[in-house]
């Protein structure tokens, strides 16, 4: 383990933001490229929202009961903490593409409900698409914030206990990514 890696996992493991946002700047096109790679390497097309809604599981699960996950991590017979997170979004990849191959079920969103208004369901999709590209250009924090707050609806008190913060930043914290997201939604709907 290099002294970078070594004071890195340091600073996340003593709860600090700055080394926690570094780790998630340092490797998160790292840990994208790998999920998107397993898809392609399991000859699945991987549609966008299933690599960023892994992505963003990803970082949760390493957050989690105050980084167990990344307290694991030991670095012994030469492996790189950059291995090591490759190895973890393998894992996870592969377990989200056995649950999807055991399902087996396969709904397209191209086909209206029954009785439905046809342009009504091209709108909803535009809006959708509209969204996840919203969504997709917040910070990889901030993506963190919205899947643990709206994806997965966690209290705030739990959220704060995750991201290591107070329960008003957390209140604070979706207030200022709400009105981010109102504001280039109203962009996208200006062009």
């Amino acid at each position: 383990m290099t002294e970078q890696e070594h004071n890195l996992l340091a600073g996340c493991l003593q709860g600090k933001k700055a080394a926690w946002d570094a780790f998630v700047l340092q490797y998160s096109g790292l840990v994208y490229h790998t999920i998107k790679k397993t898809f392609t390497l399991y000859h699945t097309e991987p549609r966008t929202d299933e690599v960023e809604d892994l992505f963003q599981e990803f970082f949760v699960s390493i957050l989690r009961d105050d980084f167990r996950k990344l307290r694991q991590f030991r670095g012994e017979r030469g492996c790189s903490l950059a291995t090591w997170l490759r190895v973890v979004a393998v894992r996870l990849s592969i377990d989200f593409l056995r649950k999807q191959e055991s399902s087996k079920v396969e709904v397209t969103n191209n086909i209206p409900l029954e009785g439905s208004d046809p342009p009504l369901a091209v709108t909803q999709r535009e809006e959708e698409e509209m969204l996840l590209q919203t969504l997709q250009s917040l910070s990889p924090r901030d993506r963190i914030f919205i899947d643990l707050c709206f994806r997965q609806g966690l209290p705030p008190e739990e959220i704060a206990t995750i991201l290591r913060v107070s329960v008003n930043a957390v209140y604070t914290q979706k207030s200022r990514i709400l009105d981010k997201l109102r504001e280039t939604l109203k962009k996208i709907n200006a062009l």
